[in-house]
C-alpha cells in the first residue's frame, strides 16, 4: 500500500522505465482514493545522473529537470503499476528539491525558437533570410586550419 498521507516528505520514485523522479504527494483532497490504480504526484522532477571527468577521475553530479515539460500543471497522474519503488528523500535532497521547485514556479518555460510543425511557409522564408549568413558562409583558410588542428590533436586515451 502506498502512503498517500505523508505529504510533507519528498519521495524518490523509480519507474519501470528506469527513470527516477522526485516529488511530493498532493494533499488528501487532491489525491485519488486508496483503491485507485493511479497515483497523483505533485511537481515531479526527473533525477539525472550526469557523469563528468575531473582530475581525480570520473564522478557524477545530480541534475533535477522538470519531468513533464511545457505544462503549467502542478499535479501529474501516473499508473501505480509503472512504479517499482518509493522511498523518502534525505533532508539535504528535500531542501534542494524545495529550492528548485520555488525557482521553477517563478520562471517562465519558453518554447524553442523553431518548432517545425508550427512554422508556416512565410515563417520558414523569414527564418531562412535571418539565418542565411550561417548557411551560406564560405569556408576560408582559417576554418580549414582550425579543423586540421582538431583532427591532428593527440589522443588522450590511456589504453
Amino acid at each position: 500500500m502506498i502512503d498517500r498521507i505523508n505529504t510533507q516528505s519528498v519521495k524518490i520514485i523509480r519507474l519501470v522505465s528506469g527513470e527516477e523522479i522526485c516529488c511530493k504527494f498532493p494533499l488528501h483532497k487532491d489525491q485519488l482514493p486508496e483503491n485507485s490504480k493511479l497515483l497523483r504526484l505533485q511537481e515531479p522532477m526527473l533525477i539525472k545522473y550526469v557523469p563528468r571527468i575531473t582530475e581525480h577521475g570520473i564522478s557524477d553530479y545530480i541534475a533535477l529537470v522538470k519531468w513533464v515539460g511545457f505544462t503549467d500543471e502542478k499535479i501529474i497522474t501516473i499508473p501505480i503499476d509503472k512504479i517499482i519503488t518509493i522511498a523518502n528523500a534525505t533532508p539535504e535532497f528535500t531542501k534542494r528539491y524545495g529550492k528548485l521547485v520555488v525557482s521553477l514556479r517563478q520562471a517562465k518555460q519558453t518554447l524553442p525558437n523553431v518548432i517545425e510543425r508550427d512554422l508556416k511557409d512565410e515563417e520558414w522564408d523569414n527564418f531562412d533570410e535571418e539565418n542565411s549568413d550561417l548557411n551560406e558562409r564560405d569556408i576560408d583558410k582559417n576554418d580549414i586550419k582550425e579543423l586540421s588542428e582538431l583532427l591532428n590533436m593527440p589522443s588522450k586515451k590511456i589504453h
